[in-house]
């Protein structure tokens, strides 16, 4: 009994490392491919849900990012961010704040959502499966340390070394996921600031 116990929790481990090895080498390449991007543009639709509170809500988006900036376009609201300062621009207020940029602050600031799986995570592969056509490989993260989140689940695009969808489960059953529709990679983007005069009467609030 002995011996076929032991036999089984080698198999076990040789699995799970197995599992662990496709998992690196996915991620190697969806880093590698993000990382020799000028900029990205993507549109995506962010899914809010909790069960226990009866949530469930769905919103569309755009993000552009390249290396430390980004401008963030979802709902009424418009955040751009140059690295140095952060303006978040409230439609239906015609308001716009205006704040230094913290590098330190919040882990999953949009510029660091596409390489979170870099660092801080263990990974596991799941498995693969197909959604209209595309053939995604699934892999499940989990911090090191305590924090906001339990676990984040990355789909990737096996053919494009893309992520597909990102889904996050906080501790209060709480899930939030960014799903992928459009991707572009290269391309002229405008400057990361806030323009004033594109908003006329638009109140300036300075928090710097």
């Amino acid at each position: 009994m002995n011996k076929l116990f032991t036999i089984a929790l080698i198999a076990l481990s040789t699995s799970i490392f197995a599992q662990d090895q496709v998992a690196k080498e996915v991620l190697d390449k969806l880093s590698t491919t993000t990382k020799s991007y000028k900029n990205m543009t993507v549109s995506f639709d962010f899914i809010l849900e909790n069960k226990s509170q009866d949530i469930s809500e769905t919103q569309s988006g755009l993000l552009v990012l390249e290396g430390d900036n980004f401008r963030l376009e979802i709902e009424e609201q418009t955040i751009i961010n140059d690295g140095e300062s952060q303006w978040v621009y409230l439609a239906d207020m015609n308001e716009v704040q205006i704040m230094e940029h913290d590098p330190e602050d919040e882990m999953m600031s949009p510029n660091k959502l596409f390489t979170i799986y870099e660092e801080g995570y263990k990974y596991t592969y799941i498995g693969a499966s197909s959604e209209k056509g595309k053939r995604l490989q699934l892999i499940d993260l989990f911090p090191e340390e305590s924090g906001e989140f339990m676990k984040i689940k990355l789909s990737v695009d096996a053919a494009k070394n893309q992520i597909h969808s990102i889904t996050m489960h906080d501790k209060h059953g709480g899930t939030y996921t960014y799903l992928v529709k459009s991707f572009k990679s290269n391309t002229e983007v405008k400057p990361f600031t806030f323009n004033s005069s594109e908003f006329p009467n638009v109140e300036v609030i300075d928090l710097r």
